[in-house]
């Protein structure tokens, strides 16, 4: 079942010119399907009965029932909790531009009176190119308030999940593919493309419902590598945008300061943030593990690294916003042969507290990240003596 699952998806894939197996089964642990209802979708979609005005307002998060599909977020079910967690979601570009594309509501009136909207078309544009661009993103999950269900909430407008939340019409599916707790793929497909995969979940003329499959096979060793393998490929083509960005930018007499700053976003939240996230979930230097505010610092400097370097997961740290500012203007820094954080003298101690900087704060580096650090050490060390 899986598998069948895995195919029909790579099928949809291919039909949006998603090119090749952009699937791979042995990557993921397992696979939601849920069967959008009305309450699903935003308001100016839904079906709406004559006189009623229950269906008016907008839900700000995504309901799944039933042990299975709460086992699918949670390793275990804990009733009494509410805890909050991030999770990382991405989300095929190509996906995003075709239902931005067919995203025409149709209204139409049954012979009961009752309002309800359906896609004008599901053509293909033309324009859609051969790639498999990923967009990434992030929500939150948390425990229902009755304990019975999970929720997956949409923490931001301009988080390109809730855009395609935003995209859906009553019974298409969203299906979430697990990597492993704290990061999925999510795809969006049009109801009128589900039948292949409805029948295999049996799921037809059912609403609201979920469905899960599981890896009967999964190795975490091999989905791990094969995840590495897969982002590694996206940061070198990241790196290769974010040097053509920069030379664009460099060209432009009008850009000013504003060259590094753009270069350094593209690069600290793009795909080598996610060779990053395969290994902590968190800040090297603190518990934040919100991922809309971790960054991926490079401890040698993108511009001064070779190539080599810049796609290297040991000439990076994984940081919060704040203390990923502070290693980027070298008013932090870890001695190499230690891991013992060294901290600017022009950071006092309320601000150290306030930063949530500790004196004795220290991280675990393999022989590569302490040549890496031995170079942003120097130039703390520099700085300090000025």
């Amino acid at each position: 079942m899986y598998r069948q699952i895995i195919d029909t998806l790579n099928q949809f894939l291919n039909y949006i010119h998603i090119p090749g197996t952009p699937l791979n089964p042995d990557a993921f642990q397992g696979i939601l399907v849920k069967k959008l209802s009305n309450q699903n979708i935003i308001k100016d979609k839904r079906r709406i009965n004559a006189g009623d005005t229950s269906s008016t307002v907008n839900q700000t998060h995504i309901d799944v029932t039933g042990k299975q599909g709460m086992l699918f977020f949670f390793e275990e079910l804990n009733n009494a909790t509410t805890s909050v967690q991030s999770i990382d979601i991405d989300i095929y570009d190509n996906n995003f531009r075709y239902l931005h594309e067919i995203d025409q509501p149709s209204g139409r009136t049954d012979l009961n009176g009752n309002t309800y909207y359906v896609r004008s078309n599901i053509n293909l544009p033309q324009y859609l190119t051969d790639f498999n661009f990923t967009l990434h993103s992030s929500a939150y999950k948390k425990y229902g308030h009755t304990g019975d269900q999970v929720q997956i909430n949409i923490p931001d407008s301009e988080e390109s999940f809730t855009q395609l939340q935003r995209f859906a019409f009553q019974d298409d599916a969203l299906v979430m593919l697990r990597y492993d707790y704290l990061r999925y793929v999510a795809i969006l497909i049009p109801c009128e493309l589900c039948n292949n995969l409805y029948s295999i979940t049996n799921t037809h003329g059912t609403h609201n419902v979920n469905y899960v499959a599981m890896n009967p096979s999964y190795n975490p060793v091999l989905a791990h590598q094969i995840q590495y393998n897969i982002i590694s490929n996206d940061v070198s083509c990241d790196d290769v945008e974010a040097i053509t960005l920069q030379r664009t930018l460099n060209n432009n007499p009008c850009a000013g300061t504003d060259v590094e700053k753009i270069v350094k976003t593209r690069v600290s939240q793009g795909s080598f943030r996610r060779l990053l996230l395969l290994e902590r979930h968190h800040c090297n230097l603190c518990d934040i593990s919100t991922t809309s505010v971790l960054r991926a610092s490079h401890i040698k400097e993108w511009a001064e690294s070779s190539k080599e370097e810049r796609i290297d997961a040991n000439n990076g740290l994984l940081l919060c916003a704040n203390h990923d500012a502070l290693f980027d203007r070298h008013l932090i820094s870890f001695e190499p042969n230690t891991g013992n954080i060294c901290i600017s003298k022009s950071i006092d101690d309320d601000q150290r507290n306030a930063l949530n900087l500790s004196k004795s704060a220290r991280i675990s580096m393999n022989d590569r990240m302490k040549a890496y650090m031995q170079i942003h050490y120097k130039k703390f060390i520099e700085k300090e003596n000025q």
